[in-house]
This record gives C-alpha cells, structure tokens and sequence, in this order.
C-alpha cells in the first residue's frame, strides 16, 4: 500500500498537478519545541524527576531534565541535594 500512494505521489508531481513536498528543517538548538523532545532524567524508582525532590550525592552539580524538557541542577546541602531550577 505504502508503494502504490508512493508511485501516484511521484507521478502526480511529475505531471505538475500537485507541488513537490517541502523540506522541513531541525529546530534551533535552544528553542521550546526541542525541549520538549529532550528524555527526563529518571530517579531510582523510574519516574521523572521534579523540582525539590531529592536526588542522589552522586549527581550532585549536574543538570537533570523533567518529563515537560525544564532543566533542574542537583544542589542544596552536600549531604540531601535537591533537584532545584538553576
């Protein structure tokens, strides 16, 4: 089936009656939609992170990422870092 809609696309294109499908283009690096597609960074039970839970020591400093796309950095006290916006 995929082949068939494939051929008539090719060939009402080649005929002119229909335009040629543009190209889409990759977002900017920083913009919202990106974000968006960005994987959360996941805790030990295997949900998403949010904002003011605990995270481990060992990830203390680095930058984590919600199930929305905001980014969070692992800080607060050395001993019960926080997942907090930077």
């Amino acid at each position: 089936m995929k082949f068939r809609t494939l051929l008539a696309t090719v060939a009402l294109v080649s005929t002119g009656l229909v335009a040629a499908p543009s190209v889409a283009y990759a977002a900017a690096p920083g913009d919202a939609s990106t974000q968006a597609l960005r994987p959360c960074t996941r805790t030990s039970s295997g949900s998403c992170i949010r904002g003011g839970q605990f995270c481990p020591q060992s990830r203390y400093g680095q930058s984590g990422y919600d199930a929305r796309g905001r980014r969070y950095v692992c800080k607060g006290s050395r001993s019960h870092p926080h997942w907090m916006i930077p």
